[in-house]
Formats: C-alpha cells, structure tokens, sequence
C-alpha cells in the first residue's frame, strides 16, 4: 500500500471540524444544578420557599429573587444570589416541582457571573443556598 496516495489533509479538516462541532461531555464542564427532595407538599412548601428567599434577600443587599412561573405542576424562581461569604453574584433558578404525595423537589441551577468559577465553587453556593432555604421554610431534606 502507498502512504503517499492516501489523502491526509482532507480527512485532517473533517475530523476538526466535527470534533469542534461536538458538545464537551457533563463530567468535563462540571454540574450546575443541584436537587433536593423535602418531605412537604409542593401546595405548601412552594409558598414557604418564596417567603424565606424574600426574607433573606431584605436582610442581606445584593440578593433579588421573584417568580418566573407559577404552575400547579412547577414554580420556578430566578434571581441573584450573594451568599454571606465573599463567593460572587450567581444567577440562580430555582425550579420545584411535586415529587409524589406530601413530597417536593427543589432543584438549583447557578450560572456563575465570572467565567472562572470552579464546579466546586458551584457546589460550595448550592449548599448555602439550600441551607438558605431550609433555615428559611423550617423543613430538612430527605436523605
């Protein structure tokens, strides 16, 4: 076989091209939403949740949270969240949804505002904000 008659360059460009094309897989970017599962019906934790964001947001400046939807199958809740620690500003979207009879799932999406922010970084804020929020309505996670 003659190396020289196989056309390299052409084949060199379609594979760029593609492999440019193609998304990073979810474990090299790192995770940006966090769920939980409390043990409170979704008619009822829903409105606990939103008060306790609206308490801590007038108690801590820089803090803004207001309901995007309000569904009888989802609430979602966006705003920006700057914990007590100097962390940064994140986008948050806080979406809860039934999770079966009595139960709620609140899951977090952080978009950190400075392209530098690490995954755990985004961890570190999910936590304090789920704290926030359990502190806030009273109610603990399922394990």
């Amino acid at each position: 076989m003659n190396c020289r008659r196989i056309p390299v360059f052409p084949f060199l460009v379609i594979f760029l091209w593609v492999y440019s094309c193609a998304s990073l897989p979810p474990w090299k970017i790192g995770r940006d939403h966090f769920p939980r599962t409390y043990a409170e019906d979704f008619k009822t934790f829903h409105p606990k949740l939103n008060s306790a964001l609206q308490e801590y947001a007038k108690r801590h400046k820089g803090n803004s949270f207001q309901i995007a939807r309000l569904g009888s199958d989802a609430v979602i809740i966006q705003g920006i969240y700057q914990g007590e620690r100097d962390q940064g500003r994140y986008a948050t979207t806080i979406t809860i949804k039934p999770a079966g009879a009595g139960k709620s799932r609140a899951e977090i999406k952080i978009s950190a505002r400075s392209p530098g922010a690490s995954s755990t970084n985004l961890e570190e804020v999910a936590r304090d904000l789920f704290r926030t929020i359990e502190k806030g309505t009273g109610v603990r996670p399922l394990m």
